[in-house]
């Protein structure tokens, strides 16, 4: 069900379905709650499911601010306040991944588990991006949705027409390109997680990580720093991109599945 709420004087767009233990699903960059269209019923049939459309993306408001990694915490903060979910499991792809791993840093005793696909913020200083990933920014200069498609088969390969139209009406709305590239600039200047999600992890603290070993956005090579940090599960996906959880959701639904069991 979709609804909406107020957080920090700002609306926020979220979608809601299934009981049980709370999971909160955090898109990427330039994505929102229906990012996990695929993965929602199959969650639900277990957990309450909370898909948040991020300030700035989806549709919720987009005010003209500075997109930071700080930002985005507190706007999740406040949208767990004003749901009275006072733990969760999160679940984040790419920015979201970043996103809700320094949520869990902050705020360790409200997050239960936590998926991590494709994260942001695990690069290196070094790392400039990708040319995927810059024709990516170029979305916004798209004039007609066959050019638009043709620039996101270039970044993500198939996608669907429901992928097209929503990211057509997505870059014409006003103040989405602001949003998108000033989220894009502060989550590379923001403080590198690596070393601090391993101390996290000493602590206690239980990841999955999961990521497509053709992924030309954040390359896999980036996820070799899990495989010796304690309590991580990592699970790299054959002949799959950036969006494991789209472009191979069965999969992904079931290993998550487990994980949160």
């Amino acid at each position: 069900m979709e609804r909406y709420i107020t957080v920090n004087n700002h609306r926020m767009r979220y979608i809601d379905e299934g009981s049980g233990s709370h999971v909160i699903l955090v898109h990427g960059l330039g994505g929102s709650a229906s990012s996990w269209a695929n993965n929602i019923p199959y969650l639900a049939r277990d957990h309450h499911v909370l898909a948040v459309d991020m300030l700035g993306f989806g549709r919720s408001d987009k005010p003209r601010i500075d997109y930071t990694i700080d930002l985005f915490v507190d706007m999740l903060k406040g949208f767990m306040d004003a749901l009275a979910v006072d733990k969760a499991s999160m679940i984040g792809s790419s920015l979201g991944g970043q996103i809700v791993a320094e949520y869990a840093l902050r705020h360790p005793g409200m997050v239960d588990r936590l998926v991590l696909v494709a994260p942001a913020g695990f690069t290196p200083r070094a790392f400039k991006g990708t040319s995927t990933l810059l024709n990516y920014t170029r979305i916004f200069d798209a004039r007609s949705r066959e050019g638009l498609r043709s620039l996101l088969e270039r970044v993500h390969g198939k996608i669907s027409e429901e992928y097209i139209e929503w990211m057509y009406e997505y870059i014409r709305m006003e103040n989405a390109r602001h949003a998108f590239l000033s989220a894009l600039r502060n989550s590379a200047k923001a403080e590198r997680l690596g070393r601090r999600f391993r101390r996290a992890l000493e602590s206690g603290m239980k990841v999955m990580v999961v990521w497509g070993k053709d992924d030309r956005i954040i390359p896999v090579k980036y996820a070799e720093q899990f495989i010796d940090m304690p309590n991580c599960r990592l699970l790299l996906l054959e002949n799959c991109g950036h969006r494991p959880h789209v472009e191979a959701s069965s999969v992904f639904n079931e290993y998550v599945r487990i994980f949160l069991q």
